[in-house]
């Protein structure tokens, strides 16, 4: 579900500073400084993103919209947008709601894919995992996991850690395996500590690793961007947008 954080103006003061313009000039002149305090949070909220995060992608930079006012409907927004990736990954929100409020964050469609062999728990790139430019798993690599696990993530793609070191010694790499990846289990509890894979002969590479649930703090603080953007810049937008109407009424 999108948050929206509302762009609201000094009521009082604002009429008092349009009391000057004709009554049908005041909706339109405070439709449109709503609108521009709006925009200019908004790119505030992606400057602080640019500062707080490894480089973010540009569907994290763009993970909020406008919601812009008109003189028929005074109110303007910063919300986040609840769409899906193209690549068909996750809901910008999804993973922005923790940095915005706190808390852990909601799993990401590669974890619920997953969730049959990790036992629930959650996803990270593994030592041996390739990046792409913004740091994230690039989705070629996703879907070559998915596929070669099988899309039911059938369990006896689960691998022990015995055998895997068997395979190592006797410098085999997946032939007469059902595939190259392969899912070791911790001592002691048992629980999956991720996938890996054969890369040859005597060579594993660790490609997701499987973690409890992260915790974050507060490193987004939108609502707080939001109102100090617009009480610094209000009285400045509303007087230009004053100077505006008059100017106009000059032009006639």
């Amino acid at each position: 579900m999108p948050v929206d954080f509302k762009i609201g103006l000094d009521t009082k003061a604002l009429q008092r500073d349009l009391s000057a313009l004709a009554e049908k000039e005041i909706p339109r002149a405070e439709a449109s400084a709503l609108n521009r305090l709006a925009f200019g949070a908004f790119r505030n909220v992606q400057d602080r993103m640019s500062e707080v995060f490894d480089r973010p992608t540009r569907f994290t930079l763009f993970g909020f919209k406008v919601q812009t006012a008109t003189p028929a409907r005074l109110e303007a927004a910063v919300v986040t947008k609840d769409l899906i990736n193209g690549s068909g990954g996750t809901p910008a929100i999804a993973y922005l709601g923790p940095q915005i409020h706190g808390g852990n964050r909601d799993k990401t469609k590669l974890e619920k894919a997953l969730s049959r062999i990790s036992e629930g728990q959650y996803v990270v790139p593994g030592r041996d995992c390739p990046l792409d430019g913004n740091g994230n798993i690039p989705r070629s690599v996703i879907v070559q996991v998915l596929s070669r696990l099988g899309a039911s993530m059938d369990p006896r793609a689960n691998m022990s850690d015995k055998t895997s070191r068997r395979l190592m010694k006797q410098g085999k790499a997946a032939r007469g395996q059902k595939s190259e990846y392969f899912v070791p289990r911790a001592k002691g509890n048992g629980r999956p500590k991720g996938i890996y894979k054969l890369l040859g002969p005597g060579r594993v590479g660790e490609i997701f690793r499987f973690v409890s649930a992260p915790h974050y703090e507060t490193r987004l603080p939108v609502e707080q961007i939001v109102n100090s953007n617009v009480a610094r810049r209000q009285d400045r937008i509303v007087n230009e947008e004053i100077i505006k109407v008059f100017r106009r009424r000059g032009l006639r």
